[in-house]
């Protein structure tokens, strides 16, 4: 019997002479010798091989008459491990059986098997140790079936690992819904995106109450319609989510329904999917759309001031020559002015430098002084520096401020005048006052967008604050800088 076969091969049967009554010395010893385990004798202080079996010597390539009145060193020589004559001085030594697990030997040159090993203490008629019973279980294919386990194991972990560190890279949460008993499985970015603590438990109702109202209802019924097979099982939403804290969120959420033939039909048995945050990616689109209107919003206003200009200026040139001269000298200065605004329409950084409250005001305002006349404008206030930062959303705010002016206000009417002034306090104060332009009927119905991104610019980027007063005899508008902005 070769030792890499299984214990019982060949075992089939043990046959008693006689039956039982027939259970003699000769009967233990056939049975003996034909269990699947390896069983040796060794007695005496050279430990001289009594007794083994068939599978020990079938194990170690050797007949019956070659092994009986031999000694352990004999027989076995370097097939005897180092581990095993320890075992056997351990037993000498303290009387107690020992045993070894999983151990290698090389009984077979190239071929390593694995025994489970017991070695007993023999005792004589004065109870004094004589001998060593072995048994030896053959236990290569359980160590070997372990091993496979244990690399797919290996193997199933890393793939796992993999796995969870390209999740990790994408930021992705993920989550499992079972749509049979309820239970609800997210990994900890899923709820770190929801703002659940990690030890909370994720729940259906947590789902739900999360979802942003204005959504709930298109997110709830998307999911629901995966529990019909027909839908295809597939989902992927965006929507908004609202934080614990009240912090409004954007996500992306992928999802895939497995089903399950119960009865002869299909039904909803799991969901799986992905959640990934697009808030960022959102805010994008809506400044990328922002500044297209913004733009288109320009290009109109634009063509609305070079037509005021036009009109103005022919009514105050004495001659075509005359008129070419102030015109071209006034789309000059818009095109400066424009030139100033243009970090904040296209939202790349500002001019490196500080510059002035008064030479922002004096660059919007440029075209629209008529050099030729008194100038309708006064600008007062003390010397105050401003960042770049700051320069860019004070420009773009006066220039939105001039160009409804031109459009509507003081600044479309010969007679119109207007008055800026600032003071440096707690804060930076900039009141615009205008005066003498067309009757105003009340705040307007609508604000419009211009004044929309004017305020937003300031409230938003700089922490200050910007407010209307639309006065029978002119609109004035104050603005609140903190300081610790200006030099932004």
């Amino acid at each position: 019997m070769s030792p890499s076969q299984p214990w019982a091969y060949g075992l089939d049967e043990i046959r008693l002479q006689g039956g039982v009554e027939g259970f003699s010395r000769e009967a233990l010893s056939e049975l003996l010798e034909n269990v699947p385990l390896a069983i040796a004798v060794t007695l005496g202080a050279d430990q001289q091989f009594a007794f083994a079996n068939r599978l020990f010597r079938s194990a170690l390539s050797v007949l019956d008459e070659d092994i009986v009145g031999r000694t352990v060193s004999e027989v076995m020589g370097e097939k005897y491990t180092p581990e095993l004559w320890a075992l056997r001085e351990k037993v000498f030594q303290t009387g107690e059986p020992q045993e070894l697990k999983d151990h290698p030997l090389v009984l077979t040159p190239g071929t390593t098997t694995y025994w489970d090993i017991k070695l007993l203490p023999v005792r004589d008629g004065g109870d004094q140790i004589s001998g060593i019973l072995a048994l030896a279980a053959h236990v290569t294919e359980r160590v070997r079936a372990r091993g496979d386990a244990e690399l797919k194991a290996r193997e199933a972990a890393l793939h796992n690992e993999r796995l969870a560190l390209a999740v990790e890279a994408t930021e992705m949460g993920l989550w499992e819904w079972n749509a049979q008993t309820g239970e609800t499985f997210w990994s900890d970015r899923q709820k770190e995106i929801f703002g659940l603590p990690k030890t909370e438990p994720a729940t259906y109702e947590f789902w739900h109450s999360a979802i942003h109202p204005e959504d709930r209802e298109h997110v709830v019924s998307s999911v629901g319609s995966l529990s019909d097979p027909r839908s295809g099982g597939q989902l992927q939403v965006e929507h908004r989510i609202i934080r614990p804290e009240g912090e409004i969120r954007w996500i992306l959420s992928r999802g895939r329904m497995l089903y399950e033939i119960v009865d002869g039909e299909l039904k909803p048995a799991r969901v799986l999917g992905t959640i990934i945050d697009i808030t960022e990616r959102r805010k994008s689109e809506e400044i990328r759309q922002l500044l297209v209107q913004e733009l288109n919003h320009r290009v109109k206003n634009l063509f609305a001031m070079t037509s005021g200009m036009i009109a103005l200026t022919a009514r105050m040139a004495e001659t075509p020559k005359q008129m070419a001269a102030a015109l071209r000298g006034r789309i000059e200065a818009l095109a400066r002015a424009h030139e100033l605004i243009r970090p904040a329409i296209t939202g790349s950084e500002p001019t490196d430098g500080e510059t002035s409250v008064e030479e922002i005001a004096q660059a919007i305002l440029a075209p629209h002084i008529n050099q030729d006349a008194p100038s309708p404008m006064t600008l007062e206030g003390s010397p105050v520096r401003v960042g770049p930062k700051a320069a860019t959303i004070l420009t773009l705010v006066l220039h939105e401020l001039a160009t409804n002016a031109s459009k509507y206000g003081a600044l479309s009417v010969p007679e119109g005048c207007l008055r800026i002034t600032w003071a440096r306090g707690a804060m930076l104060t900039l009141t615009w006052q205008e005066e003498n332009g067309p009757a105003i009927h009340g705040v307007p119905s609508a604000e419009g967008f211009g004044s929309k991104l004017a305020r937003r610019s300031v409230t938003d980027q700089l922490g200050g604050a910007i407010a209307y007063d639309w006065r029978a005899e002119g609109l004035q508008v104050r603005i609140d800088l903190p300081l610790s902005q200006l030099e932004a």
